[in-house]
């Protein structure tokens, strides 16, 4: 008989880079994520996060007896109950541990690997989204496409690039953050991620070649891809 499903690991030295995880040689296998709302290469299994990263339990075992507790549940994802220890967690998302008082925001350290940064409680009532689609539907509606698979109607002056702030409380958006000269940003991707930059110039390529953008923070002015930018708010931090 034909077996059915995908496997549900995948070897550590096959691990994506934004897996964050220094033992990649001491075990041969580590949790695969399963289809959500980041993609594989941008994601860290739920189950790895809790017992490699933020060492809440020293066993995947325990970590499913943390997810599965019926009442209160214990882990939330952008203040959804989560429960599989392959649910897909990336960038931006809010991880809370509402009984220990304990809130994460999911960013990006300078090799490019996901990690969680402790924030106040207050802070973990939004989420910052990126704005990577628009569609105009029938009818005149403007949809976005978010970082997170998540689909928001809004107004025409929000663009593709641009970031919002979004409520997890009423799933409502709050703010928008242009991105626009003058702009924070945090670099996602490429050999300088993890920067929290100032938007100087978005400068555009010739057909086929993708926008790259002049930036400069306190070791000065430097070129990356403009795609890689995640326009941010004030409030925005690298570090607990």
């Amino acid at each position: 008989m034909a077996k059915l499903g995908g496997t549900k690991h995948v070897k550590r030295l096959a691990t994506p880079k934004a897996v964050p995880i220094t033992d990649k040689k001491e075990s041969t296998w580590i949790l695969r994520t399963f289809p959500g709302p980041h993609p594989k290469r941008a994601s860290i299994g739920l189950g790895v996060l809790l017992r490699d990263v933020l060492k809440v339990a020293p066993t995947l075992k325990e970590v499913k007896q943390i997810l599965n507790r019926q009442s209160p549940r214990l882990v939330r994802v952008d203040h959804r109950p989560r429960t599989d220890v392959r649910f897909p967690v990336g960038l931006m998302d809010v991880v809370r541990f509402d009984t220990a008082d304990k809130f994460y925001r999911i960013i990006v350290d300078s090799k490019g690997r996901l990690i969680p940064v402790e924030i106040k409680k207050a802070e973990a009532d939004s989420k910052l989204l990126k704005v990577v689609g628009k569609n105009v539907l029938k009818g005149g509606k403007i949809s976005l496409a978010l970082h997170d698979g998540r689909n928001l109607f809004a107004d025409n002056h929000i663009n593709v690039g641009d970031s919002i702030v979004f409520s997890l409380n009423d799933g409502k958006l709050k703010s928008t953050i242009k991105l626009a000269p003058g702009a924070k940003c945090l670099i996602s991707e490429g050999k300088h991620a993890g920067a929290v930059v100032t938007l100087k110039e978005i400068v555009n390529r010739q057909a086929g070649k993708p926008s790259e953008a002049l930036v400069s923070n306190e070791s000065g002015d430097f070129i990356t891809v403009a795609k890689y930018l995640f326009a941010v708010d004030g409030s925005f931090k690298t570090s607990g």
